[in-house]
């Protein structure tokens, strides 16, 4: 929440821009309408789009029908915009990333957690809700609204963040350390989409919010607006590349940086999707609707915090990080619902923690290893 002078020039270039920033999504349920035929046939094929990336392609359909059929099927086209849309982008946004629901609610949890140095303890518990609705404008664009809320509660042990600040004064059991603690960060996604041509999509997306222990009277330095902007290039029918630039708190001293990566479809149902400094993952996908995949990526963000004190007026900023490698799998229960599940291990991170006091010696330093796990269910229509 730092220059904020930078962070309002941002937001006036992205709206100057109509350039307003990506966010996880799926490609694969924005556009497509799937036929019963086709959705079997990917099951059989294993395809890593799974039974949701089955494309409904009317040229297809009319070549199949006899002459006469075919001419009253052009004759009574569907020519709605994001018909049109589909029909001239639908396997560029089927193939550029790997699928995501359009409603995920997700569970997280990182038992036994310390700092390196620092003496105690603790347990994170999340709980993700992150929703995108896309709307198609022009059959080459598409706006993109969404919300969503992201909540860490940290349970601490007794001696956690007492390094430096000591037991509690006033006698009885407890310290003058980090206690427990709950950070929110909620908000709205609105974003742009536009083809530039056939092989070009510029997305650009900014997802403004509160980022805060929510206590006490919200101020401008509890909002904040993570945002980025990137152009996706098909350098073939397997191959996207990716890079644009991106602007949020997960690396505390470099909240501006670019973005460079690409989605790769290596074989029928295997990819490698990549987006440099945040994410990497492989992924198989040995039927049409369930996927498995390795991976790694960093994740975290800056909080707004108040004093413990009773007048609760002192703030400071608090910073989070963790670096995850992991395993999962995903599920498509339906066509409507799926699961997921990841496991795995926290290589690294840092943490820069203080309860809001300015005589608070903060608790700061990286995060030792440590097992995390998370769980969510996705919702489609």
């Amino acid at each position: 929440m730092r220059n904020h002078f930078a962070r309002v020039v941002l937001g006036a270039s992205l709206v100057v821009a109509s350039a307003i920033a990506q966010a996880p999504a799926s490609s694969i349920r924005y556009f497509q309408q799937v036929t019963p035929f086709e959705e079997a046939s990917a099951e059989q094929s294993g395809s890593s789009l799974g039974a949701a990336a089955a494309r409904f392609d009317p040229h297809r359909v009319q070549l199949a029908l006899p002459t006469m059929e075919r001419r009253l099927l052009q004759d009574d086209q569907d020519y709605t915009v994001a018909t049109l849309f589909r029909e001239a982008h639908g396997e560029f946004m089927d193939r550029r990333e790997r699928y995501n629901p359009a409603v995920e609610l997700r569970a997280r949890w990182m038992p036994n957690q310390n700092i390196k140095r620092e003496p105690g303890e603790f347990d994170l518990f999340g709980y993700d809700v992150d929703a995108e609705f896309p709307v198609v404008i022009y059959p080459d664009s598409y706006l993109l609204f969404g919300v969503y809320q992201y909540g860490r509660h940290y349970a601490t042990s007794n001696g956690f963040g007492t390094q430096g600040n000591g037991p509690i004064a006033q006698g009885g059991s407890g310290t003058g350390g980090w206690g427990d603690e709950t950070l929110t960060a909620a908000g709205v996604r609105v974003g742009l989409g536009v083809f530039l041509d056939d092989n070009v999509l510029f997305e650009a997306v900014t997802n403004p919010g509160i980022y805060s222990d929510l206590e006490g009277t919200l101020t401008h330095k509890d909002y904040d607006f993570p945002s980025s902007a990137m152009f996706t290039v098909q350098a073939n029918n397997d191959f996207f590349f990716k890079f644009g630039a991106r602007y949020n708190q997960i690396y505390e001293d470099a909240p501006w940086l670019p973005w460079l990566g690409f989605s790769w479809e290596l074989a029928e149902g295997v990819r490698l999707d990549l987006l440099l400094p945040e994410t990497v993952e492989f992924s198989w996908w040995p039927t049409g609707s369930t996927s498995f995949s390795v991976g790694a990526l960093v994740q975290g963000a800056q909080y707004r915090v108040r004093s413990n004190a009773a007048t609760g007026k002192e703030r400071i900023n608090v910073n989070v990080q963790e670096v995850l490698a992991y395993v999962g799998m995903t599920h498509r229960i339906t066509d409507t619902w799926s699961f997921s599940g990841r496991v795995g291990s926290i290589l690294a991170g840092h943490y820069d923690l203080s309860d809001g006091q300015n005589a608070f010696v903060r608790a700061s330093g990286s995060l030792d290893q440590g097992l995390y796990a998370d769980i969510s269910m996705g919702i489609d229509w």
